[in-house]
């Protein structure tokens, strides 16, 4: 890829020791299998190669309602994340600027 990207997209994957007070939502949540379940749409559609970024991220927040995902440049957050909600983050937002109404994070935590 060069240049600007259309979108980056950022998932949380933080793992904290077992006694941190914030805990490790994400992680324990399926963070790991959501960012897996990205990259695997990454490879399928070749979003690399048409302007898309994927990073894998530390504590974005809302740790008790992770998995946590970031969409930029529009900013967008989504909570609770499924490895299933890849394929839609990535049909619907990607591909045609629609965040997924069900997943977003609500404006007293994003907003």
């Amino acid at each position: 890829m060069h240049g600007k990207p259309k979108k980056h997209i950022l998932v949380c994957v933080q793992r904290r020791p077992q006694d941190h007070p914030r805990g490790c939502g994400c992680a324990d949540r399926g963070g790991a299998a959501v960012y897996q379940a990205f990259l695997d749409e990454f490879a399928k559609l070749e979003l690399w190669d048409k302007g898309f970024l994927l990073t894998d991220t530390g504590c974005m927040g809302p740790c008790d309602q992770g998995p946590t995902v970031v969409v930029w440049p529009e900013g967008v957050m989504y909570l609770g994340v499924k490895p299933e909600d890849a394929r839609v983050i990535v049909d619907e937002h990607l591909m045609f600027d629609q965040p997924v109404e069900r997943l977003l994070a609500p404006k007293e935590i994003w907003g």
